[in-house]
């Protein structure tokens, strides 16, 4: 039986390694790319618009951001952003109906039609600019603030590198998490069967024979994952 390696941050791990573990699998946490939080009070004013571009820009905020409390919109790129800002603040967030992705997101505040005014955009350093370029573009009033940075984890990476020699299944839910994996040409990864998000503006792509390739709708279908992988280590 193959072993099942989260490479990247996911909320409901637990509830993963639980239903691994009953089918028999071996299940190990190890972020590649551990996220360093820089900012804590990013809400530095009012803003009639918060836009969280991922739950690592959220999650780390200090609960005394009063700020937030004053915003009449805030929307979020998915189920864990609001997850997160109804824990740590008991507000409501937006999120899309079904394609959590920066794409998903345009496309849910294209609908709304709400008026946005001053706008807040939260999100990482080296992340990507799609939301921002649409605020640019529709020339609105925002401001963008970089609240963490992804710095690479050397120690985890090698455990993976090791670990994956035999064959394994990867599991990873955003691009910069597996990208060290699949831009590192010492890596043979033949044996290793990837479960990745579909993101509609987030492709991943490797150049590099791959056990497979298998591409995930809605990460927090657990039963849906363990299926997958279950078809793919028969």
């Amino acid at each position: 039986m193959l072993d099942v390696i989260l490479v990247s941050n996911y909320s409901m791990k637990e509830e993963l390694e639980q239903s691994l573990k009953s089918n028999n699998y071996k299940f190990h946490d190890l972020m590649i790319q551990d996220i360093n939080h820089i900012e804590r009070y990013p809400i530095d004013d009012e803003y009639k618009t918060i836009i969280i571009q991922s739950a690592n820009a959220i999650k780390k905020i200090d609960s005394s951001n009063n700020h937030i409390y004053n915003a009449k919109y805030i929307y979020g790129i998915g189920p864990n952003c609001r997850s997160w800002v109804q824990r740590k603040f008991s507000l409501g967030c937006i999120i899309p109906e079904h394609d959590y992705s920066s794409s998903g997101l345009i496309e849910k505040i294209k609908h709304d039609k709400y008026e946005l005014g001053k706008t807040l955009l939260l999100k990482g350093i080296g992340g990507k600019t799609t939301i921002q370029n649409f605020l640019e573009s529709e020339n609105l009033d925002h401001k963008v603030c970089n609240v963490y940075e992804r710095v690479l984890n050397e120690d985890n990476l090698h455990s993976v590198t090791a670990m994956i020699e035999n064959g394994a299944v990867v599991i990873a839910f955003s691009k910069s998490s597996v990208e060290p994996l699949l831009d590192n040409s010492d890596i043979n990864l033949d044996r290793v069967h990837f479960i990745v998000l579909d993101k509609s503006d987030e492709k991943i792509k490797c150049d590099k024979d791959v056990a497979s390739m298998t591409k995930l709708v809605d990460i927090y279908d657990i039963p849906d994952i363990v299926e997958k992988i279950k078809a793919r280590t028969k």
